[in-house]
């Protein structure tokens, strides 16, 4: 029976009727979701023997209709019972495997808190399951929403592979996630509200409003109630990471322990999981976890992050998965028979495809995976200036992502023009009086200069990424270091803020006049530059996930909602913005490796592009 056209729940459906089809049902299911389910595993356990074992247990258990938690979508609810079967194995025998930050986690956040269980039978009977309310809301939602939001926000697959998994004649993916995102924000409200206690009643419309950051100067009348509340305290910052970080508190939510090293993987890693360990080269790690989500809402009380975040087990999950490598995608196959003869194999178990790629290599625009490259260790750490007073110096300027739609670095100047590296033709003019000096293959602008190109180099009404190296001698003004015109302002800017002492990428929502003034979206991080330092900024805007990233030195600072576009198809700039009409907020100081893209670059290549050459 071909089953690849079918959705998981019908998959799911065919697996507990049994007969027949349920064999093919079954191969299909666990094509698309057996191997992320090992990958968990391998990071719960001391041994890849253990990790093949806790796998195949939580897996079958995770299609029993009678198993708690059985309804849903299929990938959440397995990789929760793989963490609900370590917790069982760690009042028995088998606790010897796990690993010893879970039996610790254990220890501490289930069994001292329910008292025991002490005893096989008690810990089966016990059973341990999230009960935090976004994991209640998660559960609430309906079992298409939670395939939606699990797979775009958490594993961040692309479209194609959402759809299959939702089954043939579904809406757009970007349509379904933005409802299903909706949904679990009002099933949220909704819990929480039913839970207030009466003193916290009279605050819970202002706990919505501060969480949307619609009323930021509720601050002084709020910030006494939330230090004392536990649970109003967790709705801001869960309601407020659901508009920045959906896929981080979702992972926290299902998994409290090892979700939040998972969602950073994924994210990272931006690639089917499938696909990412025939890329991971051996003892690939990361040296901390990636970017999250900084928000002055979060940081204003200190609300403290969720159970379980820990370097150690970042660490722990990477090398797990840099170590079963192909002995696991054995052990996937094997277990689900795809190995036989005329067994249906996907293109990501094809042996062929295990080894790295070479270094060179760079994903197709179009799917944006993880390559070797992308998942080594990243060392995007600032560039000190040489002592002495000299002139800093930028990072050498090797181009770490192909396919660049401008590439300006400074080392070929040829009469005021700027060549464009990229072999496009985009040449860039030096303007201002006097023009820009370029010196140490780097620009030098005072406040009135800039390079500008003939004309639009990116699309502002589709996805996008723009990046540069800065070197600011001052920051007592707003400086715009990359921007593109439209008509009488700016289609965006990435740049610097000195009212609020960040680094934003913002996109207004048209072109109004008064760029300073204009409404629009930001994407900021929560802090500014040091003057005479080397730093590396990368604007995405994600027209598919109506999305504009910040990050900072290769790391995510930041995530807004966007869905307002407009055409700005004027000149591409570094060193100025438009307002009125005329050129604005030069930068002061030194500008090098700017680059555009026609797309929305992933984590991973964003890291690689601020990695030093």
């Amino acid at each position: 029976m071909e089953c690849a056209h079918l959705s998981d729940a019908e998959l799911l459906r065919l697996v507990r009727a049994g007969g027949e089809p349920a064999s093919a049902a079954l191969r299909e299911l666990e094509r698309r979701h057996f191997q992320a389910v090992r990958v968990f595993a391998s990071s719960c356990v001391v041994s890849s023997s253990a990790a093949d074992a806790l796998a195949g247990q939580a897996w079958k258990r995770s299609l029993h209709p009678l198993d708690r938690g059985a309804s849903g979508a299929v990938r959440p609810r397995a990789l929760s019972v793989v963490l609900r079967t370590a917790v069982a194995w760690s009042v028995t025998d088998q606790r010897s495997v796990l690993s010893p930050d879970l039996l610790s986690w254990t220890q501490t956040n289930v069994h001292a808190e329910t008292g025991g269980p002490q005893t096989p039978a008690a810990a089966a009977e016990a059973d341990y399951h999230p009960s935090s309310v976004a994991v209640r809301a998660f559960e609430g939602l309906a079992e298409s929403s939670q395939a939606v939001l699990w797979h775009t926000a958490v594993e961040r697959d692309e479209d194609e592979r959402v759809e299959e998994i939702l089954g043939s004649g579904t809406e757009a993916v970007p349509l379904l996630r933005r409802r299903a995102r909706n949904e679990l924000y009002n099933v949220y409200e909704q819990l929480h509200q039913a839970g207030l206690d009466d003193e916290c009643r009279p605050f819970h419309r202002m706990v919505l409003a501060y969480a949307e950051e619609n009323a930021i100067d509720m601050a002084a009348d709020l910030a006494p109630h939330l230090e004392g509340c536990a649970a109003c305290t967790r709705a801001v910052a869960d309601l407020g990471r659901l508009r920045v970080d959906c896929g981080g508190l979702l992972a926290e939510a299902v998994l409290p322990w090892g979700g939040a090293e998972y969602g950073a993987i994924r994210a990272e890693e931006n690639a089917p999981v499938g696909t990412a360990l025939e890329l991971l080269p051996g003892g690939a790690h990361l040296p901390h976890t990636p970017g999250r989500m900084r928000r002055r809402l979060f940081g204003r009380w200190g609300i403290p992050g969720p159970v379980g975040r820990s370097r150690p087990r970042v660490s722990r999950l990477v090398q797990s998965l840099a170590l079963i490598g192909l002995a696991s995608l054995a052990a996937a196959f094997a277990f689900s028979g795809d190995l036989r003869p005329g067994a249906p194999q996907s293109s990501e178990a094809k042996p062929s495809q295990s080894a790295a790629p070479a270094p060179s290599a760079e994903p197709a625009p179009s799917r944006t995976t993880a390559t070797a490259t992308a998942t080594s260790t990243v060392t995007a750490g600032r560039s000190k200036p040489p002592s002495g007073g000299g002139k800093p110096r930028p990072p050498a300027s090797s181009p770490p992502v192909r396919g660049a739609a401008l590439e300006w670095v400074f080392d070929k100047v040829d009469g005021g023009a700027v060549t464009d590296t990229s072999g496009n033709g985009r040449t860039g003019r030096l303007t201002g009086a006097p023009a820009p000096s370029i010196a140490g293959s780097a620009a030098r602008f005072s406040g009135g200069q800039a390079v500008v190109s003939d004309g639009p180099v990116v699309d502002t009404e589709s996805s996008f990424t723009v990046s540069a190296r800065v070197n600011l001698a001052d920051t007592e003004d707003r400086q715009v270091v990359v921007s593109q015109d439209a008509d009488q302002s700016s289609g965006f800017l990435l740049q610097y803020d000195a009212d609020e002492d960040r680094w934003e990428m913002r996109v207004p929502f048209d072109d109004e006049e008064d760029a300073e003034e204009a409404d629009a979206d930001e994407a900021a991080a929560d802090f500014g530059p040091e003057t005479g330092e080397w730093t590396h900024l990368t604007g995405v805007y994600d027209d598919d996930a109506d999305e504009i990233r910040l990050y900072v030195d290769g790391r995510l600072e930041d995530v807004t909602g966007h869905d307002s576009d407009f055409a700005a198809d004027g000149d591409f700039a570094a060193g100025r913005g438009l307002s009125f009409g005329e050129a604005f907020r030069g930068v002061d100081g030194t500008v090098d490796d700017v680059r555009a893209f026609d797309r929305a670059l992933s984590g991973a290549q964003v890291a690689a592009l601020a990695r030093r050459g």
